[in-house]
């Protein structure tokens, strides 16, 4: 049986990339579907334009802030919750529909009780192994991932990404929340472990397959095989201040300390080795963890 799921799209200055998507699912509409949001950041109008003229049923929420990914998807959730739907499903403005992989998500959403988040198998072409599906812990490197997709339909984990994940709008209603404080990464990491802690369950749908969501670029040195992901300077701060921000405020059962200082050095480098503008991600990356140990929260506004 179907149930009521809301799919729910983050946006932040992409508008022509979430008119394509909302398009893409209007022209494949799946049943389940009570309704579809998005949700902006200083929007310019434009998405909400485009879903009028073509009497699309969208509801747009554009906020004055700058929630940043961690904000926006407590919100989504949040509003997805508030809007009577069991199942709200998080795509990012890169994501991409297929109405075959929500039916399969929803199938292994049903398959047992207190399932609180079902995630897609995730395509990182063109590194190897290619599929990664789902992490049972968190670890410095990507979390399980092989050459061919697993025969076994679904099987727990601790948590994935957040971009292509159905999540269950019950923990919302019983008080788990996304640590919106992040600002901007590893929020869906943070939310798995919430979960968990509270004895929710989560499970990869190996049926549900979520490609094209990961830009890589190649190292500055020739070394075969190595794909670095094409992101900004500034994550190289969030990206280690939030672990440490997680690791205090849940503990280490999900993310320890060893594994945040394993990480420390492991994507330090990386950087070193393989990265562009290197110097400044090497600051960022230091600061990134001094921030964190003094509980420094929210938009660095300095970056």
């Amino acid at each position: 049986m179907h149930k009521s799921t809301i799919v729910a799209i983050s946006a932040f200055q992409s508008d022509q990339a979430v008119v394509d998507l909302l398009a893409a699912i209007f022209n494949d509409p799946h049943d389940s579907i009570l309704r579809v949001i998005v949700v902006d950041s200083l929007g310019s109008g434009e998405i909400e334009s485009v879903c009028s003229s073509n009497s699309w049923p969208v509801t747009y929420y554009n906020f004055d802030t700058n929630l940043g990914s961690a904000g926006n998807l407590k919100k989504r959730i949040q509003l997805a919750a508030q809007l009577g739907a069991e199942w709200c499903l998080c795509l990012n403005h890169d994501a991409n529909w297929d109405s075959d992989r929500l039916s399969a998500m929803i199938e292994t959403s049903n398959s047992q009780d207190a399932i609180a988040a079902v995630y897609p198998v995730l395509d990182h072409y063109p590194r190897r192994p290619r599929w990664e599906d789902g992490r049972r812990s968190f670890a410095p490197t990507a979390g399980a991932r092989h050459d061919k997709i697993p025969l076994e339909e679904s099987s727990e984990v601790l948590w994935s990404s957040s971009n292509g994940a159905l999540y269950s709008t019950a923990p919302v209603l019983k008080g788990v929340e996304v640590m919106s404080d992040l600002w901007m990464g590893y929020e869906d990491l943070a939310y798995g472990v919430a979960l968990y802690q509270q004895g929710w369950i989560q499970l990869v749908c190996r049926k549900a397959v979520l490609s094209k969501v990961f830009d890589y670029t190649k190292p500055t040195l020739p070394i075969k095989r190595v794909f670095i992901q094409d992101k900004p300077s500034w994550y190289s701060y969030y990206n280690m201040r939030n672990l440490v921000l997680i690791n205090k405020r849940y503990g280490g059962n999900g993310v320890s300390l060893m594994m945040v200082f394993v990480k420390f050095i492991h994507s330090g480098a990386r950087i070193l080795l393989f990265e562009s503008n290197r110097f400044y991600k090497l600051f960022l990356h230091f600061k990134g963890m001094i921030d964190g140990f003094g509980g420094r929260v929210g938009k660095a506004d300095w970056l």
